[in-house]
């Protein structure tokens, strides 16, 4: 056989490894993790409420830390949620605890890390 035959066929072969590997058995295969989702900023005749979901599809139950910054104050609470468990937040802002055109930081962590899972502002007015 001829060196470029030989060449020819060793990258055919090489080739399909690559795409059986793709489609059976991809090279990285990454698990879910906790996630924020379906937020809502609603308005109320004499309230704002931030509402959101927190997914846990991390394999142990995990405490999550929220964070609102408001008017230059930060509360926190620390939320709760079984192993693959899902959880409902919300946060009332009363009208007469902010100025009008200020803003509200809100921040989910897991527990122990320092990067949010989710960050949001919202500004109000």
């Amino acid at each position: 056989m001829s060196m470029p035959r030989v060449v020819y066929l060793a990258s055919l072969v090489i080739l399909g490894v690559l795409i059986t590997f793709t489609v059976f058995r991809p090279m990285a295969t990454g698990g879910e993790y906790s996630m924020v989702q379906r937020a809502h900023f609603l308005e109320r005749e004499d309230r704002w409420v931030i509402e959101f979901h927190i997914f846990n599809h991390e394999a142990e139950d995990t405490n999550y830390t929220i964070t609102v910054l408001l008017n230059d104050e930060l509360s926190t609470d620390i939320f709760w949620l079984r192993q693959g468990g899902l959880g409902k937040c919300s946060y009332h802002i009363s009208r007469d605890r902010i100025n009008q055109g200020k803003e509200v930081l809100v921040a989910v962590y897991k527990e122990g890390e320092t990067t949010p899972i989710d960050e949001a502002t919202y500004f109000l007015k």
